[in-house]
Order: C-alpha cells, then structure tokens, then sequence
C-alpha cells in the first residue's frame, strides 16, 4: 500500500469527512424506514373498513350503551370514568336519534377516508368521533379499541392519500415511497405494541413454557369458532404457542433488519397469525387492527409482484395517476398556492410549503417519542413526567392475555320475580342457566356485553361506584316488564366461575350474587 497516496477526503473539512463516513450508515438506517406508498394506501383502506365494522358491530346495541333508555345514561357517564367527562360529543345528548346521527356521519366519513378524499382531514375527524365514541362508554372497551385510535392517530402523520385515492387523482401525482419521522412512528408503533406483549408475558409463568396458547383456547368464553378445534390438539397448540411468542419478541429482528422480499414475507406471516385470531378468540376488532398496524411493512416487490399477476385484459384497462392527469378542481391548498404564485407571491407559497413540512416533521418526531416515552413505562419502572401522566395521553398499554392468560371464565344469569311470583331467567345476552352452556361465548351477545358485565360485577370494588350496577338492574328490570307485560318486584344478577377444564373435566361451576335489586314499578 502507498503511504503516500493523497487522501481522498484531504480538501474535505472534518465535518464534511465525517459526512462521507456516515452517509453510507444513515443510508441503510433510512432504507428500513422507507414505506411505499400502496402499503400506506392499503393501511388507508384497511383502518377505514374496521371503523365501519366496529360501527356496524355497535349499531345493534346503540340504544342499550349509549342512550339514557339503556344501562349507561348520561347520569352515570357523569359519574363513572371523570377522566373522560366532557371529551364525548356522544355526551352531548341521551337521545337515539342524536346518536343514530353521529353513527351516519362517522359512517360516511370512514367511507370517505377508504376512498382517500381529503384524508388528512377526513382521517383527524374520523379519530375525533372515534375518541368520542370511546369516551361514551369506556366499560364496553377492549384493547382493540385503544390500538385503533392509537394506529389511526399514528398513521395520520403519514401521506395515507398518496396513492389509490381521490387526492391522488385530484393531484394528477403520486410518489412512489416516501421515508419521514411519520413513517418511522408508523413503523414502530406495531413493533413497540409486540414488544411490549412479549415482555410482560416473559412476566408470567406459561407463556415462555409453551402452555398459555392451550390455557387461553380451554377458555370456552374467550375461545370461538376454530379455536374450540384447536383446544383439542395439545400438541399444535404448543407449537403455535411458540410460534406467537418468536412472532412478538423477535419482531425487530423479522420486520426491521430486512427490506425487500423477506420483509413483505416476514410482514405477511404477522398478517396471517392476527388473521388466526380473528377465528379463534373472541378479542373484537384487535386483530384488524394488528393487521392494518403491519401493512406499511409490505414492500414494493410484494405489490409488483401482485400487479403482475392481475390478468392484462383487466390491468390494461386500469389507468395510472399519471396516464389521467389531474381530474376535476385540484384540493383547495393547491388552488391557493398556485394563486399566490400568479400574484408574484412565489416566496411566500415557497415558505407555506416549507413551513407545512416543517410541522408535520415536528409532529411525527413528537409522536415517535411519545410512543416510546409510554411505552417503556409500561413495560418498566420508568415514570413519564408529571405533567404529562394522565390516562387520556397514557395509551401504550399492551396487555392482552399478559402475564398469563386466565385459567377460568364466568358468564352470567339474571332471575327476575314478576309480580304473579315466577321466576325466569332468559334476558337477553345472558345465560338460561348455571350450569355450564354447550357454548358460553354464545352466552353473552357481543363481546362488548361480556365487558359491560364484567363492569357490572366490579362495580362497587373500584372507583366506579356502585352507578354501573345500579344502572344495569334498572335497566334489566324494565327490559324483562317489557318481554312480560308485567310489572318485575325483584332481580337477581349471579356470575357463575367456571375454572378453564386443562386435565378436561370440568369442575363444578360456583355461582356468586352480583346484585339483588328490588325494581321500581314503571
């Protein structure tokens, strides 16, 4: 080697030199950051299609959960959950017809926000009413539902309407991936959500020894549809137990390190474990969401390789952004730049532009750290400041079937004493019987009425009050006068506490009084 030979990077300052040096360093970190823009538009798709399910899903029990006819009126939403009162629009009225106008509207604009048409907008407007939705009633909610408006919230900081939408075609452009502080929060929001599960389920006893996945399926409330097949098969459900935790704790190393084919291969592999979920365990919309959350993680090759397996006589026949141009009036942002400019502004849209970028730089930053600030709070003796220690901004909690899943179950019965002095139990959404049914997941009518009791049962234990409970027995006493045509003198609520059958007998099941409620005469 020539000692003498001038160094390439001589005339460079040793800034400039250290650059050079990191520059290819910077530009392999920036490549597991860069999202193409179908993955971002297929996220669009997938998280506006969920909001019309869970909507959908809802509608059937509006009038029992969020009206002042059912068991939440806005009494107790006034005195259960204070860190959600005055955050609900829902709360503006106990009217059904109030909430039949707020469910049309959000409906609408998830269908808007499918088709992409002024996303940014549509989207910040859908996670309003989301939130508000949520704030209604917090005893109906699960974990799905904080991963939805967490993944909506996260996901608005990235060009969702880039491509496959009506901005798109109003533009007459499309870029084809785009890398910023929003795509890495929408990259590591799943990943933080997965690596926080692994954690605390390495807390537990079961998960790490291969049992778990068995006890959460013998879970027969839980447990739905090809999920009580499994239940059967103690050795597949081992596998797939370990299958699940290498899926979560090894998430950074299947979704991070690589690009390219193996990072849509690994990321269709989550999508097809969330999609197991959706037919094995009654979670709600949990598993839609973990399936949108790791869509961004598909890349370019999966979609060429897709569109090239559309037949040509149907992909001839599909025009390109580019082969349209700009189609109908452009958004109203662009007509006011394009103004400005005409009027020999051109500096002043130029610093607009840079400006609007700026921000969203800044916001998607702001997200990122706080993703990472809450999430390591709940995984470790970390505290977030004070000032910012609320249950509003705390929503990077993962927990689901963590440390351990639950080795009983319970449903529940409510006998009702009409005025002739029979007894009956047969309301609806309930149980007929303490004994065990042939189905009791089907005992209840939805998940969210599975929460809603579970709620009932722990009223009066918490800081909830006694409000829940008093106002379910108030309900149900009118719901059984209803059914009967007569007048209801009193109610009794019982849980029933089956513990989960793992050596495959079941125990006797023990039922405990929740509430003996004597009923007003209506």
């Amino acid at each position: 080697m020539d000692t003498n030979s001038p160094d390439p990077h001589a005339e460079y300052s040793p800034t400039d030199r250290l650059r050079v040096r990191l520059d290819p360093v910077w530009s392999r970190i920036r490549s597991r950051f860069i999202v193409d823009t179908r993955s971002l538009a297929a996220m669009r798709i997938a998280l506006g299609l969920t909001l019309l399910i869970d909507l959908l899903h809802r509608a059937g029990s509006m009038a029992q959960f969020y009206t002042d006819s059912g068991v939440y009126p806005l009494s107790v939403y006034e005195a259960t959950y204070s860190q959600f009162t005055g955050l609900s629009i829902h709360a503006l009225s106990g009217e059904l017809w109030f909430q039949q106008l707020l469910f049309v509207v959000a409906g609408l604009l998830a269908v808007a926000f499918v088709f992409g048409y002024r996303t940014r907008l549509v989207g910040a407007l859908s996670l309003i009413l989301l939130f508000s939705l949520h704030a209604r009633n917090p005893a109906v909610l699960n974990g799905g539902d904080r991963l939805l408006r967490v993944i909506l919230f996260v996901a608005l900081t990235t060009p969702l309407g880039e491509r496959w939408s009506v901005d798109a075609l109003r533009r007459g452009s499309a870029r084809s991936a785009v890398a910023s502080f929003g795509t890495v929060a929408v990259l590591l929001q799943p990943l933080i959500v997965f690596i926080s599960n692994a954690i605390l389920k390495h807390q537990g006893e079961t998960w790490y020894a291969g049992e778990a996945l068995e006890i959460a399926l013998k879970n027969d409330v839980m447990t739905i549809l090809l999920g009580d097949v499994l239940a059967s098969y103690p050795t597949v459900m081992t596998v797939l137990n370990y299958g699940w935790i290498t899926l979560l704790s090894g998430s950074v190393l299947f979704l991070v390190v690589p690009v390219g084919r193996l990072r849509a291969l690994a990321a269709l592999a989550y999508i097809g474990a969330f999609s197991g979920m959706l037919v094995t365990m009654s979670v709600g919309i949990f598993p839609l969401g973990l399936i949108a959350s790791v869509l961004p993680f598909l890349t370019a090759p999966f979609w060429d390789h897709l569109s090239r397996r559309v037949p040509d006589r149907w992909r001839n026949r599909l025009p390109t952004v580019d082969d349209l141009g700009p189609v109908g009036r452009p958004p109203i942002e662009r007509r006011l730049l394009d103004g400005l400019r005409a009027r020999g502004h051109a500096f002043a849209a130029s610093y607009a532009v840079s400006y609007a970028r700026s921000l969203l730089t800044v916001i998607g930053l702001l997200v990122v750290v706080w993703m990472l600030m809450f999430g390591a709070a709940d995984v470790s003796d970390y505290s977030v400041p004070e000032e910012i220690d609320s249950a509003t901004v705390d929503q990077q909690s993962w927990g689901l079937y963590a440390p351990d899943p639950s080795e009983s179950y319970s449903w529940y019965v409510v006998e009702a004493e009409l005025s002739n002095g029979t007894v009956i139990a047969d309301l609806p959404g309930t149980a007929d019987t303490f004994k065990h049914p042939p189905d009791a997941a089907g005992s209840y009518e939805t998940f969210r009425h599975r929460k809603y009791l579970q709620k009932v049962q722990d009223s009066g234990e918490d800081d909830t009050g006694d409000e829940i409970a008093e106002a379910y027995a108030d309900w149900a006493c009118g719901q059984v006068a209803t059914a009967h045509d007569r007048p209801v003198d009193q109610l009794t609520v019982s849980r029933v506490y089956q513990p989960s059958p793992l050596d495959g007998s079941l125990d006797t099941a023990r039922p405990f009084t929740v509430i003996e409620w004597e009923c007003q005469a209506s």
